[in-house]
């Protein structure tokens, strides 16, 4: 009986933890192109984004919280997933795409059902990513995401005949 409360018990936790990543439909800004986008939020109200836009660029998206706060003119933040190094560019080594509240990098591009891109795989396996950024009033924030459920929605979100590798 006590093995079977455990077990009980420890599923509930993975279904919280999981139900952190969902899975939305959205209208892509360029154009009325739909895209499923997977989706997480954190207690303190930041965003985390992934989709992949009608030209096959993967696109991560970080947002603040709603409010009076924005982002450093010209300012990439920083993430780290697990204990891998900091980031603050795109794949090739480009700059990211900011506005006051968000940020966006691109993490790879699907080719003909293949993305090679060791930052979405660690996406999909990690246990949580954090962001380290600078504020327009020069202070500095960090924020942090489980990855638990993360490889379902992305799965999801990208197609599950995508096939995503490191090399």
């Amino acid at each position: 009986m006590t093995r079977v409360l455990a077990a009980l018990l420890l599923l509930g936790i993975a279904g919280t933890a999981a139900a952190e990543w969902a899975v939305r439909r959205s209208l892509q800004e360029e154009g009325a192109v739909e895209a499923a986008v997977a989706t997480s939020g954190n207690p303190a109200g930041y965003r985390l984004e992934i989709y992949r836009d009608e030209r096959g660029a993967i696109r991560c998206r970080f947002s603040l919280p709603p409010g009076l706060t924005r982002l450093e003119d010209r300012f990439c933040p920083t993430f780290q997933i697990d204990n891998g190094p900091p980031i603050n560019r795109s794949i090739n080594d480009a700059a990211c795409l900011s506005g006051r509240t968000w940020a966006e990098y691109v993490l790879g591009y699907d080719e003909n059902g293949t993305v090679v891109s060791p930052r979405l795989l660690s996406l999909m396996n990690g246990n949580g990513i954090a962001f380290r950024f600078r504020l327009a009033s020069g202070n500095y924030r960090e924020t942090e995401f489980s990855l638990a459920g993360s490889k379902r929605s992305l799965t999801e979100a990208l197609g599950g005949n995508v096939a995503v590798t490191a090399r």
